[in-house]
C-alpha cells in the first residue's frame, strides 16, 4: 500500500509538470503575452489634432530605492500646478505618484524644439539636481498607460531601446576630470508609435511610446537674454534648433551643465510613428524587453528544477520505498509470530521502535508550530492563487497596483485556512489555550509585516520619498487585518475546533522514549543546515529574475515559468523532507515535528544569503536607509517563504508518518 501511494504521487506529480510545460510550449500560451489584455478593458482612440495627455510619476533610482517625486527637482510645471492622477491602494503601496505634466502632444501634430520653460538653478536647487544625477535617478512618464521607453546609445555608438526603468534624469561626465560636474537632460525627443485600428473604427491608438533625452546647452538667436515669464521667450529661435527639423545628438555643441545661477532651457520634440502592432500586443515588446533575456534562459530554470525533481522522486521510490516495504512486511511478519510464539523475545530494531512517542506533541513550543504551520499554508495557497491569476493575465503591469492588491485580498481570504489547520493541529496536540493559539495564528506575521511597514513608512517619510505611504491608506491596510483578515483566522479555528480531533494511528506512552546518539552523518543540526541546498537549487535561476524585477524596476510577467517553478520548490521541499525524517526516525529520534519544519523551511535561510551577495549588483548608494530597505523588506519575504516551505514539509511528514506507522501491527 505504501509503495503504491508513493509511486502514484511521484507519477501523478511528473504527469503534472509536463503537461504544465505542454502548456507553456503552447502557441498562446502563458508563456508569452499574446492574450494579454483582458474582457472590459477598452482601448482609447483619439483623432487628427487631438490632446494626447502625457503624465509623470515618481523618479526611481536602484541604487537608493527611494522613489521621489518628480516635481521636488527643478522642472517645469503645469499651468496651475501639478494635480495628481486618480490611484488605487496598490498603487500608493507600490510607490507610484502619477500627476500631470506641462508637455502638449496633439495626435500627429510633429512638433520641433518646442520651448517649455527656462529655469535658474539656485544653491538648493542645483545641489539637490546634482545629487539626483549623481545617485542615477530615473524619469519614468506616461503615455495612454504606456510608461516610457529610453532611447540611448550603446558603447559601440549604436541606438538602442531599453523598456523598463525610464530614462535617466541626467548624467556625470567622468571625462571631464571633474566627477562632480552633472549635466542635466533638458531636450527629449517624444517618440509616438501609433496604429490604424482594423475593425473599421476610425481614429488612431497609441502602441508606442519612447523618450530620447539629450543635454544641450540652449542659446537664443542674438544673445536674447530671457526672464522665464514673459511670453516673449516662447516665440524667439533658439541658436542651438535648426527649424523644420527634429533634434539629433550629431547637432549638440555642448550640454547643459548643472550649477548654481544657471539658466536652463527646456524642450522637446514630437515625433510620430506609425506602427504594424496592434494595440492588444503593445505590452510584449515591454514583457519581453524586447528579446533581450531570451526564452531559452528561463527553459534552462524550467529543465534544471525538473532535472532536480525527477532525481529526488527517483531516490525516493528507489530507497525510501524500497526500504519501507521490506520494513513494513518484516514488521508484520514479525508481529504474526509474536502471536503465535509468545514465549520467544524478537528483538526489534528500526523506525518502529518508536511507534509509542512519534505521535508525541512537540517538546518545545507546541503552539508556537501550530501558528506557523497555519501561517505558512496560507501565505502559501495566497501565493499560488496570486500566480495562478497573474499567468492567466488578469493581473498585468497594465494595471498598476493590481498584483499587490490581488494578494493583500487573497492572503486575507486565506485567513480561513490558516485558522483551520493551525486549530486542528493545537486540538490534536490537546492544547487548552485555544484562544491564545488563533490570535497568534492571526497577529504573527502580518503583525511582523506591518509593523516593519509603518517602521519603514515613517523612514520613507522623513526621506520625503513618494514611496511613503498616506496615513488614510496605512489606516485602510489596518482595517482590512483587523476587520477582514482576523476574523476569518477565527472563523477557520472555529471550524477547526468543532471537527473531529486527528486521530493517530498509534498509543503515545506516558514517558518519552530516550533518544540515542545518531552519530555525524544523522546529525538533525547537519540535516536542517543542508537540506535547504536542494529546493533553492530547484528555483535560483528563476529567482534571479524575480529579484532584478523586484529591486532594478525591470519587468516580469513570465508567470506561466513561475508558476511551474513554484510547484517544483514545493514539492522539492516535501521529497527532501520526507527523506531525511525518515532517516531521523531509523535513528530512533522521535523528535520529527520541528525538525521536518526546519529542514524545508531552511530553504528560506539560503535565499536571503544570496540576496546578500546579489546586493552587490545594485551598485548602491552609501545612504544607510538603502541598506535598511533592503535587507529589512528581503528579510520580510525570507520569513514568509521560510514559513511557505517549513509548513509544506511539515504535513508532508506529518502524511508519511502516519502513512507509514499505520500500514503496521503494533501491540
Amino acid at each position: 500500500m505504501i509503495r503504491s501511494s508513493f509511486v502514484g504521487m511521484m507519477t501523478s506529480a511528473t504527469a503534472a509538470l509536463t503537461a504544465l510545460v505542454a502548456l507553456i510550449a503552447a502557441p498562446g500560451g502563458t508563456g508569452t503575452a499574446s492574450a494579454f489584455y483582458m474582457p472590459g478593458v477598452k482601448p482609447l482612440t483619439f483623432q487628427d489634432g487631438d490632446e494626447v495627455p502625457m503624465k509623470v510619476n515618481a523618479m526611481t533610482s536602484i541604487h537608493t530605492q527611494l522613489p521621489k517625486d518628480y516635481y521636488r527637482l527643478p522642472f517645469c510645471v503645469p499651468e496651475g500646478g501639478p494635480t495628481m492622477a486618480s490611484e488605487n491602494l496598490g498603487e500608493f503601496l507600490t510607490g507610484n505618484k502619477i500627476q500631470n505634466s506641462p508637455y502638449t502632444i496633439n495626435m500627429l501634430k510633429e512638433t520641433y524644439c518646442q520651448i517649455l520653460c527656462q529655469i535658474r538653478l539656485s544653491k538648493v536647487e542645483a545641489r539637490n539636481l546634482r545629487m539626483h544625477i549623481r545617485y542615477g535617478y530615473h524619469n519614468n512618464w506616461i503615455i495612454d498607460n504606456i510608461p516610457s521607453a529610453a532611447i540611448g546609445l550603446t558603447e559601440a555608438g549604436q541606438r538602442q531601446k531599453h523598456y523598463a526603468g525610464g530614462f535617466p534624469v541626467g548624467f556625470v561626465d567622468a571625462g571631464s576630470g571633474d566627477l562632480r560636474d552633472a549635466y542635466v537632460y533638458n531636450h527629449v525627443n517624444i517618440n509616438v508609435d501609433y496604429h490604424r485600428p482594423t475593425t473599421g473604427e476610425d481614429g488612431y491608438r497609441v502602441v508606442g511610446f519612447a523618450v530620447e533625452p539629450m543635454s544641450i546647452a540652449h542659446a537664443f538667436l542674438g544673445g536674447y537674454e530671457w526672464d522665464g515669464t514673459s511670453s516673449d521667450g516662447y516665440t524667439k529661435s533658439l541658436a542651438t534648433c535648426t527649424a523644420g527639423t527634429h533634434m539629433s545628438r550629431d547637432d549638440i555643441n555642448a550640454n547643459q551643465i548643472v550649477q548654481e545661477n544657471e539658466k536652463i532651457i527646456y524642450t522637446y520634440d514630437v515625433i510620430w510613428n506609425e506602427s504594424e502592432v496592434a494595440w492588444s500586443s503593445r505590452w510584449d515588446v515591454y514583457l519581453n524587453e524586447d528579446h533581450l533575456v531570451p526564452a531559452q534562459v528561463h527553459w534552462y530554470s524550467i529543465t534544471n528544477s525538473i532535472l532536480v525533481v525527477l532525481f529526488l522522486s527517483l531516490l525516493i521510490i528507489s530507497i525510501l520505498v524500497r526500504n519501507l516495504r521490506r520494513d513494513i512486511a518484516g514488521y508484520n511478519a514479525m508481529a504474526a509470530l509474536a502471536d503465535e510464539e509468545k514465549d520467544e523475545d524478537i528483538d526489534e530494531s528500526g523506525w518502529k521502535l518508536v511507534h509509542a512517542d512519534v505521535f508525541r506533541p512537540p517538546q518545545n513550543m507546541t503552539m508556537m508550530y501550530c501558528v506557523f504551520v497555519g501561517s505558512g499554508l496560507q501565505l502559501g495557497v495566497a501565493g499560488f492563487f496570486s500566480i495562478v491569476l497573474s499567468a492567466m493575465g488578469f493581473l498585468n503591469p497594465a494595471r498598476r497596483g493590481s498584483l499587490m492588491i490581488a494578494t493583500l485580498i487573497l492572503y486575507m481570504l486565506c485567513g480561513v485556512v490558516s485558522g483551520y489547520v493551525s486549530s486542528r493541529l493545537y486540538k490534536s496536540f490537546r492544547g487548552r489555550a485555544w484562544q491564545t493559539c488563533t490570535l497568534l495564528t492571526a497577529t504573527t506575521f502580518p503583525g511582523v509585516c506591518f509593523g516593519l511597514f509603518v517602521f519603514f513608512n515613517i523612514i520613507l517619510a522623513f526621506k520625503h520619498s513618494v514611496g511613503s505611504v498616506p496615513f488614510l491608506d496605512v489606516l485602510i491596510v489596518a482595517a482590512m487585518w483587523c476587520c477582514v483578515s482576523i476574523p476569518l483566522v477565527f472563523l477557520g479555528a472555529y471550524y477547526g475546533y468543532k471537527a473531529e480531533s486527528i486521530t493517530y494511528p498509534t498509543v503515545t506512552s506516558t514517558i518519552a522514549r530516550a533518544i540515542p546518539d545518531p552519530g555525524l552523518l544523522l546529525n538533525p543540526y547537519l540535516a536542517i543546515a543542508l537540506a535547504g541546498m536542494v529546493p533553492f537549487a530547484a528555483a535560483y535561476v528563476e529567482l534571479f529574475f524575480i529579484m532584478t524585477s523586484l529591486w532594478m524596476d525591470q519587468y516580469y510577467y513570465v508567470f506561466g515559468f513561475t508558476f511551474i517553478v513554484y510547484i517544483i520548490l514545493l514539492l522539492t521541499c516535501a521529497e527532501v523532507t520526507v527523506l531525511l525524517c525518515y532517516y531521523q526516525l531509523c535513528a530512533e529520534n522521535h523528535r520529527w515535528w520541528w525538525f521536518s519544519f526546519l529542514t524545508s523551511g531552511s530553504t528560506a535561510v539560503y535565499m536571503f544569503l544570496y540576496s546578500i551577495f546579489w546586493f552587490k549588483s545594485l551598485e548602491p548608494s552609501k545612504i544607510f536607509t538603502t541598506y535598511l530597505l533592503y535587507f529589512g523588506y528581503m528579510f520580510l519575504i525570507s520569513f514568509g517563504l521560510f514559513l511557505t516551505t517549513g509548513a509544506v514539509g511539515a504535513i508532508s511528514c506529518f502524511w508519511f508518518t502516519r502513512k507509514i506507522f499505520g500500514s503496521i501491527k503494533v501491540d
